[in-house]
């Protein structure tokens, strides 16, 4: 497809980028299909509407909330319809009423979370008179529906992106190659890393009560490698299947596990999202020019959105109302941690301070995941309280239970880690780009450590020793 982009006359470039997207979608979620159309509709109808009301200076304020609850109805009634009737039931029978409701079962669309947030964007960025209305209507499916980063992000904006869809970019050489690699790379740390440690993971998780100390240490730790590599892999084989069209999608990782704070953390973790709640959710409610009070519940607020976003589920609330939580504690034991930082000679910009928040920051994540990953709050509860649990089992003992036949997978995933971790700490000390040193290469060390990668993947990934496929996290939202 990306070749046949290339040989098309420009006018064609728009339809042909149209046509992969929707037949990707077909493909992925045929039933789900009228959907992202219907979704297409309302959000181009409203952008009209409110161009239209523009000119006359009249009811934008009140059209524009009714356009965002149309555009938000089909995502509220798929995703959190279970929610709200297994909450009212509880409800009920806590009052001792006795009505049953049953949950309606609706398709969930594939990427609905990500196209939906971008529509918002859209009309929002209309209101504020930032870009100008979209009158055709296939530019406004084509934003909403790009193959690559439908189902999972980055959620891009519709000033940056649909300049790029009426102007045919023709990659370079060098271009084409950096994307391939971002491609590669997003598969080794897809199926080498995440797919290799997520059965550990599962097991752990699927057995809260059962055991405790190490084993469970180890599936928290590593579930926070787990769900970087699988996110920032899936971003990077996006972002590098957008390059071979000659489209820029924006950056959805900055080396998050190097945060020295819960707020850098969320300058680096998932940053079209991070960007998003921030324009379009803290800004709007008052940010951090108001009193200190309302710019905590401010940043509550913010956070309660993100954990519902992510999904249906109070567990997923209790996720963002903590990482909100951490930021307001953050902000008002800044005075403290000066004093014991003075107190034990801790230097502002030194190593091992610069060590020390990287390590807590990183423990306070992977605590905050323990309620993303279990799936329901009690879940997490029985989780946090077997961290601290007697030892039950040996992990070698364990592991060999686990892995039978797939111990040299396991054990490569964390040289894996290593070099992970290597990379990320050299991007970030060194500000070096490792795509951009790579292409300075000569061109036989180029041919061969792509060829050594590849046979890593296929040795010790989709056809290695007891490999099971996972999907991608973020698909499920």
């Amino acid at each position: 497809m990306a070749l046949l982009h290339r040989i098309l006359p420009a006018r064609f470039s728009a339809a042909c980028l149209l046509a992969a997207s929707l037949f990707y979608y077909v493909v992925g979620a045929p039933a789900a299909l009228p959907i992202l159309i219907g979704v297409a509709l309302v959000v181009y109808g409203s952008g009209r509407w409110l161009a239209w009301l523009r000119q006359r200076q009249k009811g934008m304020r009140a059209v524009l909330g009714v356009c965002i609850a149309a555009t938000t109805a089909g995502l509220a009634v798929c995703k959190y319809a279970d929610l709200f009737t297994t909450t009212a039931q509880r409800a009920l029978h806590a009052l001792q009423i006795p009505v049953t409701l049953q949950a309606p079962n609706f398709l969930l669309p594939m990427g609905i979370s990500f196209f939906t947030l971008q529509g918002i964007s859209y009309l929002v960025d209309l209101y504020r008179e930032k870009l100008p209305v979209e009158r055709n209507f296939a530019y406004i499916l084509l934003y909403l529906s790009f193959f690559p980063s439908v189902s999972s992000g980055p959620i891009a904006r519709a000033g940056d992106m649909l300049p790029q869809y009426r102007t045919k970019c023709v990659p370079s050489y060098a271009q084409v190659k950096r994307s391939c690699l971002r491609i590669l790379w997003g598969l080794l740390l897809k199926l080498l890393l995440a797919d290799r440690i997520a059965p550990w993971i599962t097991f752990i998780y699927a057995n809260p009560g059962k055991y405790a100390g190490l084993p469970v240490w180890s599936a928290v730790f590593l579930y926070g490698i787990e769900i970087y590599a699988d996110f920032a892999g899936y971003t990077s084989m996006a972002l590098g299947a957008a390059g071979l069209f000659g489209i820029r999608l924006p950056e959805n990782f900055d080396l998050p596990y190097l945060s020295q704070s819960i707020r850098e953390f969320w300058r680096r973790w998932h940053i079209s999202f991070s960007s998003w709640l921030r324009d379009y959710v803290y800004i709007p409610l008052g940010g951090s020019r108001c009193s200190k009070k309302r710019k905590y519940g401010n940043i509550l607020v913010t956070f309660a959105v993100s954990g519902i976003w992510h999904g249906a589920g109070w567990s997923f609330l209790a996720w963002g109302l903590l990482h909100g939580v951490y930021q307001i504690l953050g902000d008002l034991l800044r005075p403290a941690r000066a004093a014991v930082c003075r107190v034990l000679h801790l230097r502002e910009g030194s190593r091992l301070r610069t060590v020390l928040c990287v390590c807590w920051t990183f423990l306070l994540v992977d605590a905050a995941w323990v309620f993303f990953r279990a799936g329901s709050a009690s879940t997490a509860l029985r989780i946090f309280r077997a961290l601290f649990g007697p030892q039950t089992a040996s992990l070698q003992t364990l592991l060999e239970n686990q892995f039978t036949n797939g111990l040299p997978g396991f054990w490569l995933t964390f040289i894996v880690i290593g070099l992970c971790i290597v990379l990320e700490c050299w991007k970030r000390f060194c500000g070096a780009d490792p795509y951009a040193s790579w292409l300075r290469r000569p061109a036989a060390v180029q041919f061969i450590s792509v060829l050594a990668a590849l046979l890593v993947l296929l040795i010790f990934g989709v056809y290695g020793p007891s490999y099971d496929a996972q999907s991608f996290i973020y698909a499920m939202f």
